[in-house]
């Protein structure tokens, strides 16, 4: 569900029910449970930090059906619950926040009101579109969390990477943060142009 939003936006449910023949009255568990076949995976090996369990095991709980990750790290099987995922220090609490507007906003309207509901002022939700100036060109929108001391030097570090491979691309994002201020920042591959205001 989470790619499909992200791919047809709004209107998933639509795009998707015409796609693939599914009626429109179709409930979203349906959905599920229908297209789990194409997007069963069993087992992956991953490498996890100590310390950042909790917030990796989460961010793969929200893209099960069920919500439960079964892992093991050398210490037996055990299983992870998101609903009974409920962090209390600083840090995992900003981390769920900020894994939760990267995965679950489908919306502009969405991904800005997560970002006035930050408990961190050093942190902002933009909502992002990455317009591509070349051959084949296509937009794609997304809700990425950005730390806002540094802003301009991720879209300078971004907009390097692309140039490095000779890419045409605008970038253009707006953002929101706990204080209720809106921030836009862009970088133009072509023009060289960063700027945020």
């Amino acid at each position: 569900m989470i790619a499909l939003r992200k791919i047809y936006g709004e209107n998933w449910k639509k795009i998707l029910s015409q796609k693939e023949g599914f009626d429109l009255n179709i409930s979203e568990e349906e959905i599920r449970k229908s297209l789990s076949r194409f997007t069963n995976v069993k087992d992956s090996c991953v490498y996890m930090p100590k310390g950042a369990n909790s917030t990796m095991l989460y961010t793969f709980s929200l893209a099960t059906l069920d919500g439960i990750a079964n892992y093991d790290c050398g210490e037996g099987k055990k299983i992870f619950n998101r609903k009974e995922y409920h962090p209390s220090s600083k840090e995992d609490i900003i981390d769920k926040e900020l894994i939760e507007s990267f995965i679950l906003s489908y919306t502009e309207k969405d991904c800005l009101k997560r970002g006035t509901k930050l408990s961190d002022e050093n942190y902002q939700i933009c909502w992002c579109e990455n317009v591509k100036l070349s051959f084949g060109a296509f937009n794609e929108k997304t809700c990425i969390p950005f730390r806002t001391s540094t802003f301009q030097e991720r879209l300078k570090k971004q907009m390097g990477k692309v140039k490095r491979t000779n890419g045409r691309e605008e970038f253009k994002c707006t953002c929101s943060n706990n204080k209720g201020k809106t921030i836009k920042g862009r970088y133009n591959s072509v023009t060289g142009e960063v700027k945020v205001e």
